[in-house]
């Protein structure tokens, strides 16, 4: 038995091309490969061709391939063709290239953007098809076309332009998955992996059936991170998208003010929704906030900080820390308060780690306390963080009771412009 060479070939270098028996007999052209996605590196698994004259479409397992060619497929002595199985009855790790793939939409999460398939890059060894790279630029589309030889020779000739391969590796690419095809589970785990302002860029750019496929495919905590960074329109559109119960968990998941936020852009009767599976403390809260300008910092706010007696000490504050990390907005801060609220103090997170941990906390806290009076507008707010460098401002009633925190991030775009003062 011969033994296939090692070299490259390209998934649009082989649609189309015969297929013929051992005999030499031609039995059609082939329209397809599915390929195994769960293999360190996908590994062609099937072959769909179309019969020549029935145009019947047959598949049979890569391991009945005898020979690769540039020009035909040869199949082994045994090989037995057969009816091409279903897409709901191929287990959920193998996919259809060209169906799958082909001009579809990837997402490269090493460049973190959103790029079209062209072509695919093929490694043949020993036999086997490995799939190796997505080729996603120019060059990708005149192979397709059979021009890429003459346009690369043309641009060399006259502009002294070579005309750049764009691969993306298997290894940083992530499918978007068919919201049809429910059958298929590709894991998501490389879009998890991104920073959530590059999720964000990344979904903006999808369509409104890619975004919910995705939305759905992560957990309420990754997508509550993912919207925080998100331009407000496709917040509100993907919002309109979901189930009253998956939009609430995602809420919940998020910054106080940043829900907030995006519950007024909200419409009335999905607000409705939304509410009725929501939790009552988180909502109670929301409304609190709600019922307050958007550019005050009544409205700016976040209700999920830390805050504790005068007489606790550094042991207690980081065991408070560790047990509600997760719970709230401002972690970097532990706001010191009397029995009735009012703001005494701010220890923080330096602090803590420098004092013996059997400390009082008022023993070490800041008393010449910066803070925002509730209706104290966002240019004030803004002059105030650019002026003192806090990471987050306390914000109080005319009793000094503490209402809420204001975050740095909150007024980012307000204060960009003072920060050069």
């Amino acid at each position: 038995m011969e033994e296939a060479r090692l070299d490259y070939t390209f998934l649009s270098s082989l649609l189309n091309e015969r297929v013929l028996s051992s005999e030499g007999r031609v039995l059609g052209r082939i329209k397809d490969l599915v390929v195994n996605v769960d293999l360190p590196q996908p590994e062609a698994m099937m072959l769909v061709f179309r019969r020549t004259f029935s145009l019947e479409e047959q598949s049979v397992p890569w391991d009945a391939v005898y020979r690769v060619l540039p020009t035909e497929v040869t199949l082994k002595e045994d090989a037995s063709p057969q009816p091409v199985p279903s897409k709901e009855s191929l287990p959920s790790s193998h996919i259809l290239l060209r169906d799958f793939l082909l001009d579809k939409q990837i997402v490269d999460v090493h460049g973190a953007k959103v790029e079209r398939v062209n072509d695919l890059q093929f490694l043949k060894s020993d036999g086997r098809l490995v799939l190796l790279q997505v080729d996603v630029g120019m060059r990708g589309i005149l192979r397709r076309l059979g021009y890429e030889d003459i346009v690369a020779r043309f641009l060399k000739w006259f502009f002294d332009y070579s005309l750049k391969e764009k691969f993306i590796a298997w290894h940083y690419v992530q499918p978007l998955a068919d919201p049809d095809r429910l059958k298929l589970q590709i894991s998501q785990s490389k879009l998890a992996e991104l920073h959530p302002a590059d999720l964000a860029d990344i979904i903006e750019d999808m369509d409104v059936h890619e975004r919910a496929a995705i939305v759905e495919s992560l957990n309420e905590e990754v997508v509550a991170d993912i919207m925080e960074e998100m331009d407000p329109k496709v917040q509100v559109s993907i919002m309109r998208g979901l189930e009253p119960e998956k939009a609430a968990d995602i809420l919940e998941e998020m910054s106080m003010d940043e829900a907030a936020d995006l519950i007024a852009d909200l419409p009335k009767e999905t607000v409705r929704g939304i509410f009725e599976e929501m939790d009552d403390d988180y909502q109670e809260q929301v409304k609190g906030l709600l019922a307050h300008e958007e550019d005050e910092a009544g409205g700016l706010m976040t209700t999920q900080f830390m805050a504790l007696p005068s007489n606790k000490t550094i042991v207690d504050a980081l065991a408070h820390i560790r047990q509600h990390a997760d719970e709230v907005d401002v972690i970097y801060y532990i706001y010191v308060v009397d029995k009735d609220s009012k703001l005494l103090g701010v220890v923080n997170l330096r602090e803590l780690l420098s004092h013996e941990i059997f400390t009082p906390l008022e023993r070490i806290m800041t008393t010449r306390l910066i803070t925002a009076k509730i209706d104290e507008d966002a240019e004030d707010l803004a002059d105030m963080f650019a002026k003192y460098g806090f990471r987050a401002i306390p914000v109080v009633d005319d009793l000094g009771v503490i209402q809420g925190v204001i975050r740095f991030k909150a007024l980012l775009d307000i204060v960009a412009p003072h920060l050069g003062r």
